[in-house]
């Protein structure tokens, strides 16, 4: 079976660090260069736009350059999930499967001889795959509402057209988090992923936590880590912690003892490339108990596949299934899709619950 191709990756630091993708008109973007970030079918939309003249008018071709602005910024704006885990852009829309290739090393070397047999080193190969789900959002105009609306200084089908990508864009974050339960689909999320290791639990809620339990069970989670990975994530290797939302205040706890030190600026110290993010989904995550994360970012273990710890394989985020020039309105139909998420290296990742 054949390995998904890759499109294109985003890490959740670089889109953090980037933010929504703003297109003016005027730029000369292809659809293969819009494909290549998760936007399909685009091209169906300026036969819609420059047809033939129908009874009733035709839907003027200038509103073609409002389509790329609004909906490339709405489907790219910064979501939780993605910064926690960026966007991988692999496979097509109508696949089936995505299919990530996942080789380990086995091998023991041993004193050499002249006249000793050769000691040879081979990998055992395994295959992660994960089915997709695919979503579908469509609006529609009429003639009378499009004049009224534009009088009234809106234009309906930039707006509905991004209230479609939101709504999308809202379905593949579910299941981003949770999965999608199917008995012919094997997707998972980020909250269930077969992959991930056991919950450990915290010392007491860091809500009410004292300034040394927070950074105990801190030092902890990164320890659990480090002998797990052999040494291979230091302490200053690019980390990311991930808190239910409303947990800011816990980074806010003093030291004691180093009179103005919060907890944050003890992991600025002891962990330079930690970074926190905050997700409503975490909070009652584990049977009613509000959850962690810490995981590596991305280990360079020689694998050729993906370096990332924690993967979300996107097909296409937003893809054109038709539009149609009625003679009353304009009809609009899109889709995406979702694998939802691959834990690559479950020994660079760990989990804490009651926190």
């Amino acid at each position: 079976m054949a390995v998904s191709k890759e499109k294109f990756y985003m890490s959740g630091r670089e889109i953090r660090q980037r933010g929504a993708l703003n297109i003016s008109p005027d730029q000369k973007w292809t659809y293969g260069e819009l494909d290549q970030i998760g936007f399909g079918g685009l091209s169906a939309m300026d036969s819609a736009l420059t047809g033939p003249a129908m009874s009733g008018g035709v839907v003027r071709r200038e509103m073609l350059q409002h389509v790329l602005p609004g909906l490339i910024r709405t489907a790219t704006r910064i979501r939780v999930l993605d910064e926690i885990t960026g966007v991988m852009n692999a496979g097509e829309w109508h696949d089936e499967e995505i299919i990530l290739n996942v080789a380990t090393p086995v091998g023991k070397a041993e004193l050499y001889g002249d006249y000793s047999n050769i000691p040879l080193a081979s990998y055992a190969q395994d295959l992660e795959a994960r089915g997709i789900v695919r979503f579908e959002q469509g609006f529609q105009v009429g003639k009378l509402e499009e004049a009224r609306q534009n009088a009234a200084g809106f234009q309906a089908q930039a707006e509905k057209r991004n209230s479609a990508a939101e709504s999308l864009e809202q379905s593949r974050e579910r299941v981003g988090y949770f999965g999608f339960n199917s008995s012919t689909t094997r997707v998972f999320g980020l909250l269930n992923d077969p992959n991930l290791p056991p919950y450990n639990t915290a010392t007491t809620s860091w809500l009410t936590a004292s300034f040394g339990q927070i950074t105990g069970d801190i030092n902890a989670m990164f320890s659990r880590i480090e002998t797990s990975s052999g040494g291979i994530v230091k302490d200053d290797t690019p980390m990311t912690m991930t808190l239910p939302l409303g947990y800011r205040a816990a980074l806010s706890v003093a030291n004691p003892v180093a009179q103005g030190q919060t907890v944050k600026q003890w992991v600025n110290e002891n962990y330079p490339n930690m970074r926190f993010v905050f997700s409503p989904e975490f909070k009652g995550a584990n049977g009613g108990a509000n959850i962690a994360y810490l995981f590596a970012d991305s280990v360079d273990d020689g694998s050729t596949a993906t370096s990332a710890v924690i993967l979300q394989v996107v097909p296409v985020k937003y893809q054109l299934l038709g539009s149609e020039n009625q003679i009353k309105g304009y009809l609009e139909d899109a889709t995406n899709a979702t694998a939802g998420i691959f834990v690559t290296r479950p020994w660079a990742t760990t989990r804490l619950s009651g926190i």
